[in-house]
């Protein structure tokens, strides 16, 4: 779903700033300061709870509450969410609400929010984000929620029982909430993102699965020279990634850096923030990255393949290797079973190990999932939050937007869930995760993600199961950051972008060889120049703000 986490564009940046503003989080070393929550507007159709459940079903009983929902539209293209899905409609019919969906292409949702924030007109009534929202509030354009919160969240409240920095995540340094965040920080564990590869090549080739980063370079030189698709031709490009340099950066984790996920920012052993691209250990990562492109191994397109264009080089058999989330195996075997090939076998590796000894790590993702607004001026802002509380924290919604509709995606046996063939045989060749989001299910709005629900998403067969209890020894944390004060955002606003952008144009160019690795020590000092020092000095702020609330 994710993911978790690299902006659609450079003008995501400017927004989001970073890793942990895009994780929503929040906090402050001083406790809260008295506010003046803004008063939700009232609706003569709500339901207003008295003794009892806090936030009882249904909000409304007769469908006259319309909501203007705005979000990236469904990941899979096919099935819009304006074509009333069925988890959608089971949501309806618990709810009372109906549903007006503002759909954009999710490459293009923030941008185009942006411009109708910018603009203060024609907001809907909840937006759901991937990028920042606090600032928003503090101009004006969103509903306070702390009353909300107490008056009404009562399924908000049993998620922070579990998740007890998660509210503290979502406030601003002055104490407020203006948006919610759902939680996705088991996703890792339950369905790994890695290394993954195709057996059935090594096993053609004779070879043994990969462990460290020289073992990949001579698996991936195997599938470069001897032809392990049998066509008779050196067509293969044994490596193929998509989504820009930015995904190349996991290969940082084998020499024990967090260039990812952490977008480079990372405490020591001793609590301090580092920038680990001034780390020589990222120099010899880049170094190796270009070692592959030089000699073939690595697909020269990864600055702009997109996700399509990385899945037809795989089921037209030319790529044997690639960095994604482990269930793409399944939808990978069934494309290319499709197209004829007998048995392949995709196959989430070990991460791979690196030269210095270090073992190689998986970083798990953030805390907070997206961020659910709702319009100061929405005319029925308290059944949004009501809907929101339901929608986003609630585990029967939990369960009903990861496994689908009773019936359809899954049937109870012996007590429990169990998928059908629509999801284990899909009659359209898809994968567990696209088989759902055809019918709604697992979309890019915030929810709660458990990891009984995600790991039988993701799990669907003993290889899946396997292989991710192996990987569970290698995750780490990633880190968390409180929401930049104003002034540390103007800061950061100004320099952490122009330091990400050069820092991104840059080692581009170093993995393709347009710039020789003799100016990596020019590079490093541009970025200091720039200012990283600063910025590691707010980083810092939020980070111990953040300890502090711990």
């Amino acid at each position: 779903m994710h993911t978790k986490k690299v902006l659609a564009s450079r003008l995501s940046l400017v927004m989001a700033i970073s890793i942990a503003v895009t994780a929503a989080g929040c906090s402050s070393t001083d406790k809260p300061t008295s506010t003046e929550p803004v008063t939700a507007p009232q609706s003569s159709s709500s339901a207003a709870p008295s003794a009892g459940p806090l936030n009882p079903m249904p909000i409304v009983t007769d469908g006259s509450v319309t909501l203007t929902v705005a979000v990236a539209d469904n990941p899979f293209a096919a099935a819009s969410l304006t074509q009333n899905l069925p988890v959608w409609q089971e949501i309806e019919k618990v709810t009372g609400v109906k549903i007006k969906w503002d759909v954009t292409p999710s490459s293009q949702f923030q941008t185009a929010l942006q411009t109708r924030l910018a603009a203060r007109t024609n907001l809907p009534d909840i937006m759901f984000t991937s990028f920042p929202m606090y600032k928003y509030g503090e101009d004006g354009l969103l509903l306070q929620l702390d009353d909300l919160l107490k008056k009404y969240g009562q399924n908000a409240a049993e998620v922070f029982k579990q998740k007890p920095l998660l509210p503290a995540l979502m406030k601003t340094p002055e104490g407020k909430t203006y948006h919610l965040s759902g939680t996705r920080d088991e996703e890792v564990a339950a369905g790994p993102y890695g290394w993954l590869i195709r057996k059935d090549w090594l096993t053609k080739l004779n070879l043994k699965e990969p462990v460290t980063v020289d073992d990949w370079y001579n698996v991936l030189k195997a599938f470069k020279e001897k032809d392990p698709n049998g066509n008779g031709k050196a067509d293969e490009i044994p490596m193929t990634n998509y989504n820009g340099v930015s995904q190349l950066y996991y290969w940082g984790n084998a020499w024990g850096l967090h260039l990812r996920t952490s977008d480079g920012f990372y405490p020591d052993a001793k609590g301090k923030i580092q920038y680990e691209w001034l780390d020589p250990r990222a120099k010899e990562m880049v170094v190796f990255l270009n070692k592959l492109i030089k000699e073939g191994l690595l697909d020269m397109e990864f600055a702009v393949n997109n996700k399509d264009q990385l899945t037809s080089k795989i089921i037209r058999s030319l790529s044997g290797a690639s960095l994604a989330w482990q269930e793409s195996n399944t939808l990978w075997n069934n494309k290319l079973k499709e197209a004829g090939e007998a048995n392949p076998q995709w196959l989430m590796a070990m991460p791979p190990a690196g030269p210095n000894g270090y073992k190689g790590h998986i970083e798990t993702t953030w805390l907070g999932n997206g961020n659910a607004v709702i319009n100061k001026d929405s005319k029925n802002a308290e059944i949004a939050f009501r809907w929101l509380d339901y929608v986003v924290y609630s585990m029967e919604n939990s369960k009903r937007a990861t496994l689908g509709v009773e019936g359809k995606s899954y049937t109870i046996q012996n007590g429990k869930p169990v998928f059908t063939d629509f999801v284990l045989s899909n009659p359209n060749g898809l994968g567990p995760v696209e088989a759902i989001r055809s019918i709604g299910g697992w979309q890019l709005n915030s929810m709660v993600m458990k990891k009984e629900f995600v790991s039988m998403l993701k799990l669907t067969d003993a290889t899946l199961m396997e292989r991710a209890k192996q990987i569970e020894p290698y995750i780490v944390p990633v880190v968390e950051f409180a929401i930049p004060t104003e002034d540390e955002f103007s800061k950061l606003n100004r320099k952490l972008t122009d330091i990400s952008t050069y820092k991104d144009e840059m080692v581009t160019k170093f993995i393709l060889g347009q710039e020789p690795i003799e100016k990596w020590d020019s590079f490093t000092k541009q970025i200091k120049d720039i200012g990283i020092a600063d910025v590691l000095s707010i980083r810092q702020a939020q980070y111990d703000r953040l300890q502090a609330n711990k």
